[in-house]
């Protein structure tokens, strides 16, 4: 953001001080917009090219899957979708950790395609190469780590309902960009769509019909959701006024992207209009970033102390050091993926953990 204001008396006094003048660009320290990735990348790594910070898989800030394509004698089989191929792995998981030790991690490829479909490659009966592509299943270890959406407690549903798009939406805050296939999943809306959504959400006082939060100062955080999936249908009764937290958890809408400081706004214009209910497991889970629900129904399982959702950590005098998206304020203990609040709240005393190291406890055992 350029700043439009006229410095010419400020620069008459330093040319008297003998100094010369200079030309600032302002950069707010809000978040970054989510970036979409154009090229569907596929290629050959070594083990420092993938990082886990937050137990997730990433490559330089985007995130990516790792997955065998060498299927070797069961590769006909496994294109014909007559035997299930290698599991390709969303997460830093104790199946990586084994293949690192067995020195046979260098097999893996990187790829941040959701398709779910994937080119493999072996050998059939007569040793000659055969390439294709085929459907390929998420890593059990990888769900049970992560307890992508409360895996531990129904495993079955969850591992057979996965779905790679949706995996990329839940921890979209954890990242800045995402692939184009899940931004190229938009349909054909009526041309005055605009103008068709502004009046429904006002007519809705622009709150949310999900969980009311009022979002009149905030209307672009408030979507209109079609409630049969039909984007041209536009009948009052299949519509619904939804903030986008609310919205992105509707059936397939997996390919929604929301950022940590929108849940963050979210939250607290929640909390400040009497919506969120302090100690509540429930509310705990309904609200918390997507990317710590795991984290956060592991917690509740071992029954630890409820955390606060979307914390302000603040000093002596009230200003705020950090936001964090879950604390135990009496603890001074918070979890954040942010290095720079991480850091901020380490200053101010308080002990700090990433997602990864909170989320490690839980680690499954080989």
């Amino acid at each position: 953001m350029k700043l439009d204001v006229d410095f010419s008396a400020l620069w008459l006094a330093v040319r008297k001080l003998g100094s010369s003048t200079a030309d600032f660009t302002y950069v707010p320290s809000a978040h970054k917009p989510l970036t979409i990735i154009t090229d569907i990348f596929t290629a050959d790594i070594s083990l420092e090219d993938v990082d886990a910070d937050q137990g997730l898989l990433a490559v330089n800030g985007v995130q990516v899957l790792l997955y065998i394509q060498d299927h070797s004698f069961r590769v006909e089989d496994v294109i014909a979708g007559d035997r299930e191929g290698n599991k390709f792995h969303v997460a830093d998981c104790t199946m990586l950790k084994t293949m690192r030790q067995k020195k046979r991690y260098d097999r893996y490829v990187v790829t941040n395609s959701v398709s779910g479909v994937f080119p493999v490659s072996g050998t059939d009966e007569g040793r000659l190469t055969v390439e294709g592509s085929a459907e390929l299943h998420v890593c059990k270890y990888c769900l049970g780590q992560l307890n992508y959406k409360g895996y531990k407690s129904r495993k079955a549903g969850i591992y057979n309902d996965f779905q790679l798009d949706e995996f990329f939406t839940r921890y979209s805050t954890l990242f800045t960009t995402y692939p184009k296939a899940i931004a190229d999943k938009r349909g054909g809306y009526v041309d005055d769509w605009e103008a068709v959504s502004l009046s429904y959400r006002k007519k809705k006082g622009f709150a949310c019909e999900a969980c009311n939060v009022d979002l009149t100062g905030y209307k672009q955080l408030l979507h209109t959701h079609h409630v049969n999936g039909v984007k041209r249908d536009n009948s009052p009764e299949n519509l619904r006024a939804l903030c986008i937290d609310c919205h992105r958890k509707e059936p397939a809408h997996g390919h929604m992207q929301v950022s940590s400081s929108q849940v963050y706004t979210l939250n607290e214009l929640r909390r400040s209009q009497g919506l969120f209910e302090e100690g509540s497991w429930d509310h705990a889970l309904k609200f918390v970033d997507s990317a710590y629900h795991g984290l956060v129904d592991f917690y509740r399982k071992d029954k630890k102390d409820i955390p606060q959702i979307s914390y302000s950590v603040t000093d002596s005098i009230g200003g705020v050091v950090g936001k964090v998206e879950v604390a135990w304020p009496k603890k001074k203990l918070a979890i954040t993926h942010d290095a720079d609040t991480e850091k901020a709240l380490l200053e101010a005393g308080w002990k700090v953990m990433s997602l990864a190291k909170a989320m490690k406890e839980y680690e499954p055992r080989t």
